[in-house]
This record gives structure tokens, C-alpha cells and sequence, in this order.
């Protein structure tokens, strides 16, 4: 296979058969419906390649290309655009008693600034979304969403909250994430808050390229030198420019969805609608950590029987022999029984080889387990492997 045949299938190996790959800068979408952040035009501008992601045009890889952007948020620093992505600012005398019959995750005892990871949940005990809750204040909270289901999470927020309300600060929130190992030696260039000190799961407010900003550290690259930027939409191209120039000399590139995904596969982080869903459960999906199953909320009780009557499917990840990678619903096999179905794959930059998540049966699930995925009708021989695929560095 030809450099350049086995690129352009590494590229499509990461697009789920419902985003739609976009020759840049060509949209075929009516621009007038179409969800966009107000970087859009510097991403075409810089010849982006651009998909429809959750009902937004977004840049999937940039002309230096998926590879090469993966690569530079492990050694040196990846840009992100994610304003595509959702805020809500739930506050009120109900707020945190609201929350807390709302999502997986006990929020109580958290200190001004802390954030935690948690799961919206159905009454079934399935998924909603999963979101990063940080708390400002008392009575005050910061809610980052998926941007596919912000407007559902949104509406059933809004639908359970009790002396307390939702305001929705997307249309004029810019959030841009700058991942990877020199994020804080680029982030001194532009700021002088101490922002290396900042904890994870914390957030602050500083001053960044001289925008005021609030600034959390909860990467979904896995990378532990990594950070979030909220800040007013008017000032998205002065800070992602002050960024871009500041990181520069020290191999700072900007990235799209497709390193963003390749990156998030290899620490093993779940992505909504693929190891999260309204039909999985978070036991299934290895997040019993971020269950608090000793409190009140909505599909606690489901969660409590299936945990009692023993979890059937567990989240498995998977090395696969060669490097061609699985797609997202890829049966997997034991033997010549079906135990499960592919949720994510791809070609791990970073471990050299083709990798997956499946969610299997739990017989299936234990490390070692030897089973074959379909890929184009041929059997593909991959082994569980202890997750994650790939485990960064501590943090500086």
C-alpha cells in the first residue's frame, strides 16, 4: 500500500459512518443552517479539512495532517478548537441539589474552583452525556457538555432543576484546548497567572494574550501538561493567534477532531455515542468510579440491580496483530461466536499499532482473552490488554 493510500485509510478509519468528510474549503452543507465556531474561517484559511461533528463543521485535520498533529501534542503542544462544545451556568439556592439527583457523581464537598467528571443519567441508568462539572461558588456551577447533545442536556436540565436555573452561555463562550508537555512554558509567553500550579480538575480565572479568561485543567488527551480556555467569542482569534505564535518555536501545532480522537483512544477515554449511549450503562463502560451509587439519582436503581445481578458487558481494550485499524460496530468474535461490538478504532500514532475499544461480553473482557474482530469480511486477531493503550508521562 502506497504512503499515501494507507494515510487516507488511517484518516477514515476515524469518521463513524455518520460524519461526512468535506474536501476544504468546499462545504456542501446551506451555511445558513450550519453550526460553526467563530474560528471557522481561520481553520479553511489554513487549508482544514472539515467534517460535520455532533451538527458542527469542524476542522478534522489540518494540510500537516492527522499523524503529525498527534505527534506534536505528545512531545511538544497541540490547539484545539472546541468551542463546538456546550456551557451551561447552573445557579441558585437548588442548584447543587438539583445536580446531585441529576448526574452519576456525588458533587457534595466540592471546594470553590473543583471540577469533577460525571455522568448525566437516564432513568434506565444509561447515558445521557457525560460532562465536567466544576463549582464557582456556592450555589453556582459550571457545566461543559458534548456539543452534539447540548441542546437535549439543556432542556433536561433545565426540566429537573428546583430553586435554581440554567443559563446558556454558549453563543458567547470561545473555548479553545492546548494540550501536551510545553503547554505551560507556551502559556508563560502569554500569561503571568502561575498556571503550572493550577491542580487537575481545577479551574481559575487569568489573563491570557490580555482576555480574561477562565482556565481548567481536565484534558481529554490524556496528557497531563494540558489546559481549557473559556473566554468571550469577540476575542477567539487574538488568543488562538497569541497561542499559535507563542508555541511556535517550541513545536506547537494546531489540531483537529481526528488527532483529538486518536489521542483520547490511545488513554482509553470515552467518547459519547461510541462507549457512552442511552443503551450502555457506565458499569458496562468501566466508569463505576464516577458512580456514586450510596446517593440518590435519577437510574440509581437500576445501576444498584445490575450491579447485584452482575454486569453483563464490560468496555475491553483491544491490540490487534497487524496495523490495519477496526471501525466503530466491527463484530467481534470468540472463536465463531459473536461476544461484542467494536465502539472505537484506529492506529495508535503513539504504541505503533492498531487499536480498538469493544464492549463484550464480561466472560470475554478479562486481559489476555484472545478474540478476532471483522474488518471488510476478514478476521482480525487482537487480545485484551490492560488499559490504557498508552500512559503519559507524569505531570511537570
Amino acid at each position: 500500500m502506497s504512503r499515501r493510500r494507507g494515510t487516507e485509510a488511517f484518516r477514515l478509519s476515524l469518521q463513524p459512518p455518520h460524519r461526512r468528510l468535506i474536501s476544504s474549503p468546499t462545504v456542501v452543507r446551506n451555511p445558513a443552517v450550519a453550526n460553526r465556531t467563530a474560528l471557522y474561517p481561520t481553520h479553511v484559511a489554513l487549508g482544514a479539512k472539515v467534517i460535520d461533528f455532533g451538527g458542527w463543521d469542524m476542522p478534522l485535520e489540518y494540510p500537516t495532517h492527522i499523524l503529525r498533529e498527534h505527534t506534536a501534542t505528545r512531545t511538544a503542544a497541540g490547539l484545539f478548537d472546541t468551542a463546538h462544545m456546550g456551557e451551561l451556568l447552573v445557579e441558585g439556592p437548588g442548584a447543587l441539589e438539583s445536580l446531585q439527583r441529576l448526574v452519576s457523581r456525588d458533587l457534595a464537598g466540592m471546594e470553590d474552583g473543583q471540577g469533577r467528571y460525571t455522568l448525566l443519567m437516564t432513568e434506565r441508568g444509561t447515558v445521557l452525556d457525560d460532562l465536567v462539572i466544576f463549582r464557582q461558588a456556592e450555589n453556582r456551577y459550571y457545566v461543559v457538555t458534548n456539543a452534539g447533545t447540548f441542546q437535549s442536556d439543556a432542556v433536561h436540565i433545565s426540566a429537573h432543576l428546583k430553586d435554581a436555573a440554567a443559563r446558556n452561555l454558549q453563543p458567547e463562550t470561545c473555548k479553545l484546548d492546548l494540550q501536551g508537555p510545553k503547554t505551560f512554558e507556551i502559556l508563560a509567553k502569554v500569561s503571568s497567572a502561575l498556571l503550572r500550579k493550577l491542580k487537575r480538575f481545577r479551574m481559575t480565572a487569568a489573563d491570557v494574550a490580555g482576555v480574561r479568561a477562565l482556565v481548567s485543567r481536565s484534558g481529554y488527551s490524556g496528557e497531563p501538561n494540558g489546559v481549557e480556555l473559556f473566554f468571550p467569542q469577540k476575542d477567539a482569534l487574538r488568543v488562538w493567534d497569541a497561542l499559535l505564535e507563542a508555541g511556535r518555536p517550541a513545536g506547537l501545532l494546531p489540531c483537529g477532531l481526528g488527532a483529538r480522537d486518536t489521542l483520547r483512544l490511545e488513554c482509553c477515554l470515552p467518547l459519547y455515542g461510541h462507549e457512552l449511549s442511552t443503551a450502555i450503562t457506565p458499569l458496562e463502560a468501566g466508569l463505576e468510579w464516577a458512580v456514586s451509587l450510596e446517593k440518590e439519582f435519577l437510574g440509581v436503581t437500576a445501576l444498584r440491580r445490575q450491579k447485584q445481578e452482575g454486569v453483563p458487558r464490560a468496555l475491553a481494550a483491544l491490540k490487534l496483530a497487524g496495523r490495519q485499524p477496526a471501525r466503530a460496530e466491527s463484530r467481534v468474535y470468540r472463536g465463531e461466536r459473536q461476544v461484542g461490538v467494536v465502539t472505537s478504532g484506529t492506529f495508535g500514532p503513539t504504541v505503533g499499532c492498531a487499536i480498538a475499544l469493544a464492549l463484550v461480553e464480561a466472560s470475554a473482557a478479562a486481559v489476555g482473552t484472545q478474540l478476532q474482530i471483522e474488518v471488510r469480511g476478514n478476521r482480525l486477531d487482537a487480545a485484551v490488554v490492560e488499559r490504557p493503550f498508552h500512559k503519559p508521562s507524569k505531570a511537570s
